[in-house]
């Protein structure tokens, strides 16, 4: 990408500024995630029970949480390719439904979940015309939820849903279609805008009312989204990508930080290595590895794989230092999406081994 654009006097130049970003990924390497867990897990289940625990009758939260567990063995069968299984248990996940076990209420709630994991395994089969039907029954499902039953966190869970049909877009490489839609839904986290394109009602008010830093939370995971979208893509493609997102998150905005400041920071990192701006890329990516993965590890890999790439620019024995020291330490890496262990070349052997341990 910049081999060609760099003189015998740039790259010595830059051969310093190169050293000092190795040693802030260093610095950053060892830095654990922050993901923030409570007594039911991540901030949204904590306070999605929270508020279950209140309304629901102690009988139907029993029924609840065992038809979870189901749920989430299937989710997990899915993730391991054992399809069949996974059809069996959420077959068994849907008992309590069919045998009219649950009230309205509860009923409305386990099978917003449900359809969104079983859209997950018509993800995984390629179905993606049911995934869209799935989406749209939860969506409806989360509205009433909202409006009647008062459950205003499964707003938050309606732009999560949103979130699977930006994965669902790209899968399909409609990657227009999935920025456009991922950098709406950042906008309307912003108030930029103040619906979305989808049936029930929307508002920024909805939003502001929902716990901080959860709906930072979400912002940084649809921001997540777009780095691992972007990634391997070309630079003419990346930039045009990069665009969407800028047009509908207008820069003045990165000084408020409704979303996530990482999220912000990482935009700005993107698009400095696009244009090839290196004094400026490697300024921001020494800052920003030397933090760590914080609570946004896919925006610290992500940044880590264009830091690679740069050095993979640079004819000099660095280049291959930094490449095989990264590539060993990604082998550990938790959450690591496969398209960046693709460019990192990381030793699949090794790579499966490790997340078998």
């Amino acid at each position: 990408m910049l081999k060609m654009q760099l003189s015998q006097h740039n790259l010595e130049v830059y051969q310093h500024v190169l050293e000092t970003t190795l040693q802030n990924y260093r610095l950053g390497r060892v830095k654990p995630i922050q993901f923030v867990l409570n007594k039911y897990g991540d901030f949204f289940t904590h306070r999605l029970y929270l508020l279950m625990e209140s309304r629901l009758p102690q009988s139907e939260q029993v029924i609840m949480q065992q038809a979870a567990n189901t749920r989430e063995h299937a989710l997990t069968a899915v993730r391991r390719g054992e399809f069949i299984m996974a059809e069996h248990l959420f077959a068994k996940a849907r008992i309590p439904l069919e045998s009219n076990l649950l009230s309205p209420e509860s009923s409305l709630l386990h099978r917003s979940f449900l359809e969104q994991a079983e859209a997950y395994l018509d993800y995984r089969k390629g179905n993606f015309e049911q995934v869209y039907a799935r989406t749209s029954v939860a969506l409806a499902i989360d509205a009433v939820l909202e409006e009647k039953y008062e459950y205003q966190i499964m707003h938050i869970h309606r732009i999560q849903l949103l979130h699977n049909l930006v994965r669902t877009e790209a899968r399909q490489m409609r990657y227009n279609q999935a920025i456009e839609l991922a950098a709406k839904l950042l906008a309307y986290l912003e108030g930029v805008i103040k619906t979305l394109p989808f049936p029930g009602f929307w508002g920024f008010e909805h939003v502001v009312s929902q716990p901080k830093e959860l709906v930072a939370a979400t912002f940084a995971q649809i921001a997540s989204e777009i780095a691992v979208i972007l990634a391997g893509k070309s630079p003419r493609l990346a930039r045009e990508l990069l665009a969407i997102v800028r047009h509908h998150i207008p820069p003045q905005l990165q000084k408020n930080y409704h979303g996530h400041p990482r999220a912000y920071d990482w935009f700005l990192l993107k698009k400095s290595f696009l244009e090839n701006d290196i004094p400026t890329f490697l300024e921001q990516a020494s800052h920003f590895l030397a933090e760590g993965c914080t609570d946004t590890p896919l925006l610290w890999y992500a940044a880590v794989v264009d830091f690679v790439a740069l050095c993979n620019d640079f004819d000099k024995p660095f280049s291959l230092l930094v490449k095989q020291e990264v590539a060993t330490d990604a082998i550990s890496w938790k959450f690591l999406p496969q398209i960046f262990s693709i460019l990192l070349d990381i030793d699949s052997n090794k790579l499966s081994l490790s997340k078998n341990n």
